[in-house]
């Protein structure tokens, strides 16, 4: 009996122990996908098209497709298109009289991942220095977006930065 016991207990360790291995295995997998991520996030302008993607699929999820549009020229005279605009009301009912709302998306996540390592370090001047550089960026951003995009009575006298990061996001607002 003890001899039965004692096989049925080994066999269920090493049952065990198999699907540990094989959750190693998966959680390794796991970790090459994120460094595969990181990698194709660490290019400019592939995280530039990430967050205009992101932005795209959230419009055509709450707009219909005469609401919106992509690559629009908003300001007269000029030649930079902003990535989407949403179409707003004119002073008369014609479809082509239409007043934009700019809407760019921006992802400076250098600046952010510098936060994000000096908040893993807990030193306060770091955290300090990582913020204002994180706020000088994203009202750099801003003014850029306000410029080149920005032409009233053509579009709304303000724009919208779309942040595509969550935690990005609610760095900012704090």
């Amino acid at each position: 009996t003890i001899e039965k016991r004692l096989g049925e207990s080994f066999k269920f360790v090493s049952e065990r122990l198999e699907q540990v291995h094989k959750g190693l295995g998966e959680m390794q997998t796991l970790a090459i996908g994120v460094g595969d991520l990181k990698k194709v996030l660490s290019n400019v302008k592939t995280r530039g098209t990430w967050g205009e993607l992101q932005l795209g699929n959230l419009l055509e999820q709450i707009l219909t497709a005469d609401q919106y549009s992509q690559n629009v020229k908003t300001k007269a005279g000029s030649d930079d298109h902003v990535e989407f605009a949403v179409k707003l009301p004119g002073s008369s009912n014609k479809l082509e009289d239409c007043i934009w709302l700019p809407i760019d998306a921006k992802f400076p996540q250098d600046t952010y991942q510098k936060l994000i390592n000096a908040q893993e370090s807990a030193k306060q001047n770091l955290i300090a220095e990582a913020s204002k550089q994180l706020e000088q960026t994203i009202k750099l951003e801003a003014k850029s977006i306000s410029t080149k995009y920005l032409d009233p009575p053509n579009t709304t006298d303000f724009a919208v930065l779309f942040l595509p990061i969550e935690g990005l996001y609610a760095d900012v607002l704090r």
